[in-house]
């Protein structure tokens, strides 16, 4: 194999390392703030209320971290929760109540419109920080820069600061898999 060919294997072989640990850390923090939510709400006697259907993702139908909670909301409503309101939260949730849920949120603030009216609305339902769980996709992983639907990524893990995923960044990592691919695979040359 000629050191052209090496390097983009080993380069690719890193990448795929890197992306399934980041995957795995995501699961594990998924199954740890839902289970810190669920505690949250029986011991306050709140609803546990999920942003995003638990399995509108590939992954998340093969291997799920989560459920519906008391109720689930999601653009497009979730048919596999007992209780699902069809909703965007940038617009408004009317059917919960101010301060009245404990709100779990996994990797969705990165794909809505608005995320300031997001944010807003998901803390006018919890009332409060400690009502508040959130999972987010890993800021410097490949998915947060490649998925087609991402819009940002999360600068710090609360939903604070965010960073917009620009078209440069996005070609920047198509270039570098096709580039470490296209090596890999290429005839000749050492």
């Amino acid at each position: 194999m000629s050191t052209r060919r090496k390097v983009a294997a080993a380069g690719l072989t890193l990448g795929i390392a890197y992306e399934s640990a980041v995957a795995m850390g995501r699961f594990r923090r998924r199954q740890k703030q839902f289970e810190a939510a669920t505690k949250r709400s029986m011991a306050t006697g709140r609803q546990l209320v999920v942003v995003g259907d638990p399995n509108a993702g590939l992954h998340t139908r093969l291997v799920q971290a989560y459920d519906c909670g008391s109720v689930c909301v999601d653009l497009n409503g979730c048919p596999a929760c007992p209780v699902s309101i069809a909703a965007d939260i940038t617009k408004g949730v009317e059917a919960i109540e101010d301060d009245s849920s404990v709100v779990y949120v996994s990797c969705v603030l990165e794909y809505v419109e608005a995320i300031e009216p997001a944010i807003k609305e998901l803390r006018r339902i919890a009332g409060s920080e400690e009502n508040l769980f959130l999972v987010f996709v890993d800021p410097l992983s490949l998915t947060a820069f490649l998925y087609p639907w991402g819009k940002r990524r999360a600068a710090d893990d609360r939903g604070n600061s965010w960073h917009d995923v620009t078209l440069t960044q996005r070609l920047i990592g198509i270039g570098a898999l096709a580039t470490l691919t296209a090596a890999l695979f290429a005839k000749g040359g050492k």
